[in-house]
């Protein structure tokens, strides 16, 4: 089987698709993705199905090189990527050749990103998902240096889409300002002091370097209960529950929470922001909004519409030809951003060219 040979792991990548819902019951975390949207992305490009794998990147600097030739986009934050030293852009399906190398960048906006492979990577599945979770020991491994990821032989898979963004089309936010991000109230918000309220959707808190697909931690004020008591009866936690523990700083909890936490939650991310917060790096700054579950689900609403509306699929222009006494069916995309040619059904890759 074709597989990705990876010469640099980055700060932290993993193989990663919708993770395990309906598991929590038995003590197992769902897991997934942490940006749903730019995984899910990177599916849609390449017409995979919506579960299939993407390698997840958090911090950049991943290297490695193809074994067999196949189509592949990279989404979610930006970097200077490049394939065999050329750049390369992002939510764009590209060609990769037997040997080709990809060499993913630093970032310089966001925090994660996710190379989709057509066809999805092809690891083992755990309890019918690929997703890692590394606190379980069990269910697949941290990607290192020499791991090599399985994909699908190119005969298999399916053909890429020609992909088009109307507007830069992005759930990023610019590192240096502060990100407000959209919470509901939780079960144990009102076992809060009021003052503790005010403080918690008043300041600013920053992201510590204390940050993994587990939770992030927050540096800013105290935030307090009533008596002071910050353990509780355990009860459920999801992705985007805001623990508040004993030395009083929020933790966001993200993809690979735990079940159940002994801490009271004073508020929940909602799914929207959910994806925009877990692009934020440590060291940037974030203030609350509170928002009510009517208002969630119009911004949820508003969001798909969006994106919707800024994101199709891109028809190649057509045109036939007779070669040697046969029609030849020719498609070609010109000064676009996917620089693809179709001969007869068969997508190929094009060189990159420059608009005159």
């Amino acid at each position: 089987m074709p597989y990705l040979r990876v010469t640099s792991p980055g700060l932290f990548s993993s193989v990663q698709d919708n993770g395990r819902d309906g598991m929590k019951s038995i003590g197992i975390s769902s897991g997934g993705a942490l940006d749903t949207q730019s995984y899910s992305m990177s599916n849609y490009i390449l017409g995979n199905s919506k579960n299939d794998a993407s390698i997840e990147i958090i911090g950049g600097g991943f290297d490695a090189i193809f074994s067999e030739s196949t189509f592949f986009c990279v989404t979610g934050a930006r970097a200077k990527n490049y394939l065999d030293k050329k750049l390369i852009l992002s939510n764009t399906p590209y060609y990769a050749s037997s040997g080709s190398k990809i060499n993913i960048g630093i970032f310089e906006d966001g925090w994660i990103c996710y190379i989709g492979i057509i066809g999805g990577v092809q690891s083992k599945k755990y309890l019918g998902s690929r997703s890692v979770y590394i606190n379980s020991e069990i269910f697949g491994e941290r990607i290192d240096k020499n791991t090599k990821i399985n994909y699908m032989e190119k005969k298999y898979s399916p053909k890429p889409k020609i992909y088009r963004i109307k507007n830069e089309y992005t759930n990023l936010s610019i590192s240096n300002e502060v990100t407000s991000i959209r919470v509901l109230e939780s079960t144990e918000y009102n076992k809060f002091t009021e003052k503790s309220k005010k403080l918690f959707f008043s300041s600013i808190f920053t992201i510590s370097d204390q940050y993994n697909r587990q939770g992030m931690r927050l540096n800013g004020p105290e935030i307090n209960t009533k008596k002071d008591n910050h353990d509780i009866i355990s009860n459920y936690v999801n992705k985007g529950s805001i623990q508040v523990p004993g030395d009083k700083m929020p933790i966001v909890l993200l993809s690979d929470s735990q079940t159940t936490g002994g801490y009271p939650k004073i508020a929940n991310v909602i799914s929207v922001d959910f994806t925009k917060l877990v692009q934020l790096r440590p060291g940037s700054k974030i203030r609350f909004v509170l928002t009510d579950i009517v208002e969630a689900q119009k911004i949820f609403r508003k969001n798909n519409k969006y994106i919707e509306h800024n994101i199709y699929e891109k028809n190649l222009e057509k045109i036939s030809l007779k070669v040697n006494g046969s029609d030849i069916s020719f498609g070609y995309l010109f000064g676009d951003n996917a620089n693809l040619i179709d001969i007869d059904g068969r997508l190929l890759p094009l060189d990159f060219i420059k608009e005159l």
